[in-house]
């Protein structure tokens, strides 16, 4: 009998339990904000030792992300591709980065905000690439935790050590 794989939403809904309620309910509300300014989009989910970042991106390729949603166990973060060469003129964008800054999420409304959309735009147009809208969205788990583990054991010749 084989043993079902759990939904790629049930999924991210685990990887998430461990940060406050606030904070998860702030990420799902701005990642279907996001789905629906986005449609045909991924989204690629990564967890890490203090975030869950979901890549947006117009295909199954985290590097072809234009912009990613940060969640963290008390703030969220929307990170925009094309970092300083963005036109940010209210001033959201934070972080020193070259290729990614981010703006600080308090309320899923931010993301209605005309600056935060005209960013999101500014992001998509940087990529040079093209979202194919005729698809639904989708969502894929891309790596948790106990892989990276696994990884680590790995040796250089990428047997586990024993």
């Amino acid at each position: 009998m084989t043993t079902r794989q759990p939904s790629p939403k049930s999924q991210f809904t685990a990887l998430l339990s461990r940060f406050s309620p606030e904070s998860v309910a702030l990420g799902k509300r701005c990642l279907a904000k996001l789905g629906r300014a986005v449609p045909g989009a991924t989204q690629l989910v990564y967890e890490y030792n203090h975030s869950v970042v979901v890549s947006i991106s117009p295909s199954e390729h985290g590097y072809e992300g234009f912009a990613a949603l940060a969640i963290y166990p008390h703030e969220v973060r929307l990170y925009f591709q094309g970092g300083k060469d963005l036109p940010d003129p209210a001033g959201l964008l934070q972080g020193s980065g070259a290729r990614a800054q981010y703006a600080i999420v308090e309320s899923a409304s931010d993301l209605d905000r005309k600056e935060m959309r005209a960013l999101l735009k500014a992001a998509i147009k940087h990529s040079g690439i093209a979202i194919p809208r005729t698809r639904a969205s989708r969502m894929i788990i891309q790596s948790v935790q106990k892989d990276k583990k696994k990884k680590k054991k790995a040796g250089k010749n990428g047997r586990a050590r024993t």
